[in-house]
């Protein structure tokens, strides 16, 4: 109906009015069929109306012409069908040099591929877009000229109808290392568009592909960069709040739903936690990028304005997702799970794990999976079944008290060298690595659990020849988890099938050789070793089917030749276009996997034998008849098959005169395609039908082994459940194993654990300052005891440099190790679990949440205060330095006071306010308060004329002396300074 009254107006149109004024009304009706068909369809109602062969008869229709015909060789498919009207101007077009952005009437001017580009950075705010041409991504508008200097790429423009358009780009195989600058250095989004084939004939480039949004990157979901880094985990960490919390102000009790992943790994877990906990569980996590629900953008949490202790979430990379939509109920995500996936069997076991679970844990771990599904859309999941971890289970451990540990990185200069974990890190397979990173951010509260880990400890430390046996064959484990991700990911080569067979192949061994310990072993350690054994069972066909019929050797071989061969071809060389990839072959699956594959193997050997059958046909003409040095039969870089001479000038000469007379063989003439002085190239229709079927034969080869291989990698993911299982047990053994080791080398024992309050440790370490001392000198580092029981306090006293918190440090490293499961470094120790460890050691400033020295210092003292429980560990230096005497010592002793009296907890407390601190205590204290309290002072200075000493012993008393002139003479101090100190002391 629309049609007729356009085609009614149009007539009257044409009836009265011939001029130019008539084709401005034409243009009218024309924009009403352009937002119905396209801009092709309008142009081709124009032309057909007025049977115009060239714009150029009105020049009205001159810019239409340009507008039109910009988009005639596009696909149609790919234009809007809500374009806006017509605008016959080109000032919009974002050139080069900038300009007023691509949108209105400026965006339909666009050929359809920019406008995609344009259309997914409008529907991906803030995200880089990167859009696969060919073989490079590229980056277009404003994106180009903003990212371009930040990736070190090259800035440039393309001319179209419509104007200029910045642009830049890079290679595909590059996208790996530009991904880490725009994600881990400026912490970008990165939206990434692939490049596909249509599934048809068109000759037409935009015709022939489409382009889709394959995945969206950001630190929780790089895994370039994760598949890299075995060593650590990169998990993403979704927080659900309740709805409207932020509404009134905060309560420590309220509940708060976790979950994280690491899509790498395939590893997921779940944990509710209340608010006063929840920085502790984010520190134990180390994730690399945190969801939040885009209701809670407007309340800036990481200011610390709701809750103070959340300004520790500026230190991640922090995301607001919007909430999912209700119809995607957790039954939906059941296929990303690996054991769900598989069976019945699995999908009940799955639904049973959840039942376990709470709202708010169902919630976040929906919200998870929801994100990771848009944003790696083309990769399927393989996560194991998702695991719970209980509050009450592992120690807390909050970021300070991790920074000022050095649990993870120093302090100085963030380095892993230097820490409790580098100095006690003897594992050697990724999974223990990663495991004992995950102990050593949450150790046990287990009692069960640490006493059985105590009695492998134990095991492997006195049994060496078991212990180096089983750490020689963990050596060759792969990391299995990250190896079955890239399968379920499509990623993967064949020489990781041999190393996931491998590492299996190698578990059976470590399932006898535990077998056979077992047998040897005292009742306890046998029912341990035994429920290892167990786990360690997997189906051996698969494993000897792998390494039977692949062929690892070759492959590595195979790699090794492609690349020495490409090194000796000199980059300026036309020869360097060229090889010889006949030469190059190898077999991935070796023939007799199956009849089909050794046929396909006879036709490639017969075409093979035709190809040097001719090959020394030819070489008896040209090299033996007519003096020619070389002749190898080789396949140009452009695919074309020819022979590749080389010889003196005359000899070639001669034969090039013999070809340009109708020389021909077989009835095939010869022709050249490339001369040089010593070398000649040459078709021959013999050669050219030989190379393809030789080509052919191979390819069908290829593509036979590349079934073989999926089908191998897809029989693995089927066994996912067991093989993480076995992963697990591996990781789990390699961590104990390398406790054993580290406990003969540190001379470390094991510590008496139970439930009790008690925290005694006699002949004391610190593991961290005592391997620096026998790195640098011969001297030993100076033992010292600690006791605390039923929340009884020390004040620990003594100068400058005397050693005070060293001495705080390594009794809450000693409790750390101790609950992880490892030996420790005293003599004796008799450890009551601890819930929580606190530290408030060292002082700095932190400027960007406008906070001074004695600010933070404050902030972290009332964590503890509100925090601490009876079953905790405290240790704080220096409270109350950083303002006034009279009010540091008031500090001090409030701080100390409630301590004992609130939160009862076993703690340190290191001060240079002895003398003040007793003669408050002795006149404002009960006796009951009083017992609680004992002090010492760190260590005495011994003297002589020239020099002093520390004996950093700790002894009864008050130290009244802080010796800080002392210290100021060892730092370099000028001598009319210190005299001036000492004149004022008097």
């Amino acid at each position: 109906m629309l049609a007729a009254i356009i085609k009614e107006k149009n007539k009257n149109i044409e009836e009265n009015d011939s001029s130019t004024n008539c084709i401005i009304l034409r243009c009218h009706v024309c924009t009403i069929m352009r937002q119905l068909r396209g801009l092709r369809a309008c142009w081709t109602f124009v032309r057909r109306n007025h049977n115009l062969k060239k714009s150029s008869q009105v020049p009205a229709l001159t810019k239409l012409r340009i507008i039109f015909d910009t988009t005639s060789k596009d696909n149609e498919a790919d234009m809007p069908t809500n374009s806006a009207p017509l605008d016959t101007t080109q000032d919009k077009i974002l050139t080069a040099s900038g300009g007023s952005g691509t949108h209105g009437a400026a965006k339909d001017l666009l050929p359809p591929t920019l406008l995609y580009v344009r259309d997914l950075m409008d529907r991906y705010e803030n995200h880089v877009v990167l859009t696969q041409m060919g073989s490079f991504y590229e980056l277009y508008f404003e994106q180009a000229t903003t990212y371009a200097p930040k990736l070190n790429i090259s800035l440039t423009n393309r001319t179209y109808s419509c104007g200029k358009v910045p642009f830049a780009g890079f290679p595909v195989h590059q996208l790996s290392r530009h991904l880490k600058v725009l994600v881990n250095h400026y912490g970008y989004s990165v939206t990434i568009a692939d490049q596909f084939k249509k599934n048809n004939d068109a000759d037409n480039e935009s015709f022939r592909f489409f382009r889709r949004v394959t995945r969206i990157v950001t630190p929780g979901t790089f895994i370039d960069e994760a598949f890299e880094n075995l060593q650590e985990n990169t998990f993403l960490l979704n927080l659900e709040f309740p709805e409207n919390s932020m509404e009134k102000p905060a309560e420590s009790n309220l509940k708060i739903g976790l979950c994280w992943c690491d899509v790498s790994t395939g590893e997921i877990f779940v944990q509710q936690v209340i608010l006063r906990d929840l920085i502790s569980a984010v520190t134990r996590i180390q994730p690399r990028e945190i969801l939040l629900d885009q209701s809670l953008s407007r309340y800036n949490l990481e200011a610390g304005s709701w809750y103070s202790e959340l300004v520790e979430l500026r230190k991640y990379f922090i995301k607001y997702q919007k909430a999912p939509s209700q119809h995607r109920t957790i039954s939906s995500f059941f296929g990303l799970f690996a054991a769900a996936g598989s069976s019945e069997g699995g999908i009940r076991q799955l639904k049973i794990q959840l039942q376990h679970f709470t709202q708010k844990e169902i919630t976040a771990l929906r919200r998870i999976l929801v994100y990771v599904c848009d944003h790696l859309p083309d990769c399927t999941m393989n996560f194991q079944l998702p695991q719970r971890r209980i509050t009450s289970s592992i120690m807390q451990i909050d970021s300070r008290t991790s920074r000022a540990l050095e649990l993870h990185a120093t302090v100085r200069d963030n380095r892993v060298r230097g820490t409790l974990f580098s100095t006690i890190r003897r594992t050697v397979t990724p999974l223990g690595t990663r495991l004992l990173a995950q102990w050593l951010s949450g150790p046990s509260l287990d009692l069960h659990e640490i006493k059985n880990r105590q009695k492998l400890v134990e095991f492997f430390k006195n049994n060496s020849d078991t212990r180096e046996s089983l750490r020689s064959m963990l050596k060759s484990i792969h990391d299995l988890p990250r190896i079955l991700q890239k399968f379920s990911f499509g990623r993967g080569e064949a020489s990781e099938l041999m190393q996931i067979a491998g590492s299996l192949k190698t578990a059976s061994i470590i399932k006898k050789l535990l077998k056979n310990e077992a047998q040897k072993s005292e009742r306890k350690t046998e029912v341990l070793l035994h429920s290892f054994v167990t786990g360690l069972e997997f189906d051996g066909t698969l494993i000897l089917d792998v390494l039977k019929y692949l062929n690892e050797d070759e492959l590595i071989k195979s790699q090794k030749r492609t690349d020495e061969k490409m090194e000796e071809l000199p980059n300026n060389s036309p020869d360097s276009r060229s090889v010889d990839i006949f030469k190059l072959v190898s077999w991935s699956v070796h023939p007799s996997y199956s009849e089909s594959l050794q046929d396909l193997h006879e036709k490639y050997q017969q075409v093979w034998l035709e190809k040097e059958k001719l090959r020394l046909t030819y070489q008896n003409f040209f090299v033996e008849k007519e003096g020619a040095k070389s002749l190898t039969l080789k396949q140009r870089q452009n695919g074309e098959y020819a022979l590749y001479l080389q010889g003196s000038s005359n000899n070639l000469k001669k034969i090039s005169e013999f070809i340009r007379n109708g020389f021909n063989f077989e009835g095939y003439p010869f022709q050249i395609l490339q001369q040089a002085t010593q070398t000649r190239w040459l078709s021959h229709k013999l050669w050219s039908n030989n190379g393809y079927e030789l080509e052919l034969a191979l390819l069908r080869i290829k593509k036979e082994e590349m079934h073989i291989i999926d089908r191998f990698k897809g029989q693995f993911l089927e066994k996912s459940a067991e093989i993480r299982k076995i992963s697990e047990i591996l990781g789990y053994i390699d961590v104990l194993a390398s406790f054993g080791a580290l406990a003969l080398e540190k001379s470390l024992v094991c510590p008496r654990m139970d439930k009790t309050n008690k925290l005694e440790i006699i002949g004391g370490r610190h593991l961290m300052v005592e391997e620096g001392i026998s790195n640098r000198s011969l001297e030993k580092f100076i033992k010292n005891d600690c006791a605390l029981e039923g929340g009884k306090s020390w004040i620990i006293t003594g100068p400058n440099m005397g050693g005070k918190s060293t001495f705080l440090r390594q009794n809450a490293i000693i409790v750390i190790l101790a609950q992880m499961g490892s030996f420790i470094p005293c003599l004796k120790a008799q450890i009551g679990l601890v819930d929580k460890i606190f530290t408030r050691v060292g002082s700095a400033d932190d400027l960007y949440n406008e906070m001074s020295t004695f600010m933070v210092e404050m902030i972290e003292t009332s964590f503890i205060l509100r925090g601490a429980t009876d079953r905790s560990l405290a240790i704080l230096d220096e409270i109350g330095r950083g303002t006034s005497g009279k009010e540091g010592v008031g500090i001090a002793y409030a701080t100390l006071r409630h301590l004992i009296e609130s939160n009862r907890c076993r703690s340190l407390f290191a001060t240079h306010y002895g003398q003040e601190l007793n003669e408050i205590i002795s006149s404002k204290l009960g006796e009951d308060i009083k017992n609680k309290i004992e002090f010492f002072k760190s260590t005495t200075i011994e003297t002589s004329d020239s020099d002093f000493c520390y004996d950093y012993k700790l002894k009864s008393g008050i130290c009244s002396v802080s010796e800080a002139i002392k210290v100021a003479k060892a730092a370099g101090f000028p001598k009319e300074a210190l005299e001036t100190a000492r004149a004022l002391l008097m």
